[in-house]
């Protein structure tokens, strides 16, 4: 089979790139406006939590300071890291791989950023192949699939050999689009979930909580290539 994977919240808690960029931007607050760094921190989680859009831009009306919201995003962007996958990830993908499937790695989001948070989190050498579609054009992001046509020229144009696993509507809908199945990893504390009850079409979704339980499926069961 050929698995193709998510990157954020799906191999390793997007909450950790997030936060760790807002604690920079609540330093820089501090060290250029005198602001506390720990109540500016939290206003960027309550922010971000609400649902906007626009955190940096609501954060900054908020607290009352006239600053462009690109120079918060800039500090955002070049705040150090340290990201650790999923406790599953490492052990569960060589299982996979060891099998003989073959692992895609396929992932929204600005290039240089996808591609420090693949190297912070050392999963090239899971992967027999890693799809930054940023790299190929924005008009490729999910739930664009055309991503797909390079993918079935090199691993074969058999829809019933792939399987998404993801946890966002943009996955869904790739796979959707596609025909391929589509396996719902559904973690603690994501950012983003699908809601399932509000998918239409539900014959195609598998749900599970690891990628533990993805070994399983693909070791124990013959659902994934034979439904």
């Amino acid at each position: 089979m050929i698995i193709l994977l998510d990157l954020d919240d799906t191999l390793y808690p997007e909450r950790q790139y997030i936060y760790q960029g807002f604690k920079e931007v609540a330093r820089y607050i501090r060290e250029k406006y005198g602001l506390d760094e720990q109540k500016s921190y939290r206003r960027l989680i309550s922010v971000f939590k609400s649902g906007s859009k626009l955190v940096f831009d609501d954060f900054l009306r908020s607290v009352g300071i006239n600053l462009s919201s690109s120079d918060l995003v800039d500090v955002y962007r070049k705040a150090p890291r340290s990201l650790t996958n999923y406790p599953d990830v490492a052990d569960a993908l060589k299982i996979v791989g060891g099998h003989r499937h073959k692992r895609l790695l396929i992932t929204n989001g600005r290039a240089e950023v996808q591609k420090q948070k693949v190297e912070h989190l050392e999963l090239a050498k899971y992967f027999d192949e890693l799809f930054i579609l940023d790299e190929y054009g924005k008009e490729y992001w999910k739930p664009s699939t055309l991503i797909f046509r390079i993918i079935k020229q090199k691993y074969g144009d058999g829809l019933i050999n792939y399987a998404f696993v993801g946890n966002g509507e943009e996955d869904f809908q790739f796979s959707q689009s596609l025909g391929i199945k589509f396996i719902y990893i559904e973690r603690r504390n994501q950012i983003r979930k699908l809601q399932l009850e509000q998918t239409p079409d539900k014959t195609d979704i598998y749900k599970i909580r690891n990628l533990y339980d993805l070994v399983k499926m693909i070791s124990m069961t013959t659902d994934l290539s034979s439904s």
